[in-house]
């Protein structure tokens, strides 16, 4: 197989998504890089998703389905060892690419194939559920179409999503468009189903913390954010808890593999994730607009998420943004997501 024409092996779990599945399918045939194989795995739909993909005559599509459903994590993984390829990606069945994603991205690989890269993965737009585009990342680089990041440059954390740590670029990167060396995704384990919430991110940052990764500054893959995107987390609001579990477990890797900074990088992860938590669009304000229970309760909720970030981070009590959110958090609910559709918008 030459290097310069790589077997890709594209991955879609999917469950009971036939409503957006069929702009996926079409996204990825009809690519401008044709050397690909593309599995769909059907994980227990009670909808018309097969009737969508047997409607797709193509030879590089196989097509099964799981006995029964297997969930989203353990499907995926299937899906990893099923690839024939030694470059592997999990597209979610909503999700589009653009037309010369897969051209492109095997164009850096190219450039970079004497070394042994963890994956690379290029800017994401991100488009609304009616398809409609909603934000397009700005370019990053000047002169430069990718950047290879050395290892614990670059780390894939919700809450540093995307950003080469300290320093400026912040790159609008998702899961579903990385393409991952597969020797290493199962080396380290593929997704944990120990953290359901960001097995993604948990992943990505293993990687991205023992390997050089690839970033190509080009928005080529459309990834659909919906009204109720990350609710589950908002409604129960027991978004702090998951996010600290997981980073426990990064912190656990980061340990075990003796994997040394130069800076103290425990607080700085905690120092993320508390600007996520405060931002104008951030952990808070969504759990105050979706946080199913009494105003009384979700007031306690405020001040769990305040006395945790406060804890790690006393710059918060000299932060304009971070009165400003809190106020807003104690509005109506209504009020908060109308607020929330706007900055979407803007």
């Amino acid at each position: 197989m030459a290097k310069n024409n790589p077997l890709l092996s594209i991955c879609i779990p999917t469950f009971n998504r036939a409503a957006y599945l069929s702009e996926t399918i079409q996204s990825i045939l009809s690519q401008t890089y044709t050397h690909f194989e593309l599995i769909i795995i059907n994980d227990g739909c009670t909808d018309n998703t097969e009737d969508v993909v047997k409607g797709y005559k193509d030879k590089r599509i196989q097509y099964l389905k799981n006995k029964k459903n297997l969930g989203y994590i353990k499907t995926m993984n299937k899906g990893t060892m099923l690839a024939k390829a030694e470059w592997v990606m999990h597209v979610s069945d909503d999700d589009k690419m653009r037309p010369t994603m897969l051209e492109e991205m095997v164009d850096a690989l190219c450039e970079y194939n004497n070394q042994e890269i963890g994956f690379v993965v290029p800017q994401s737009a991100n488009i609304d559920h009616k398809g409609e585009l909603i934000n397009e990342p700005p370019k990053q680089l000047v002169n430069k179409k990718s950047i290879l990041l050395k290892p614990k440059e670059f780390i894939c954390n919700f809450t540093l999503y995307g950003r080469k740590i300290r320093d400026t670029y912040v790159f609008n990167t998702s899961f579903p468009s990385t393409l991952f060396n597969k020797k290493i995704l199962i080396e380290l384990g593929m997704s944990s189903e120990d953290v359901p919430v960001s097995h993604d991110v948990l992943i990505e940052s293993e990687i991205c913390l023992l390997y050089p990764v690839l970033v190509v500054d080009k928005p080529l893959f459309e990834y659909r954010v919906h009204e109720n995107w990350g609710s589950s987390l908002n409604r129960k609001g027991t978004y702090v808890t998951e996010y600290e579990h997981f980073l426990e477990k990064l912190f656990s890797f980061i340990d075990k593999n003796n994997i040394k900074f130069d800076y103290n990088f425990r607080k700085y992860a905690y120092q993320a994730l508390t600007n996520y938590i405060f931002a104008l669009n951030g952990g808070l304000l969504r759990l105050s607009g979706k946080y199913q229970g009494s105003y009384q309760q979700r007031l306690k909720k405020i001040e769990g998420y305040i006395s945790f970030g406060v804890s790690h981070d006393k710059l918060l009590l000299v932060s304009l943004r971070f009165y400003i959110v809190v106020m807003a958090s104690l509005l109506p609910q209504s009020i908060i997501i109308s607020l929330g559709r706007f900055s979407r918008k803007t």
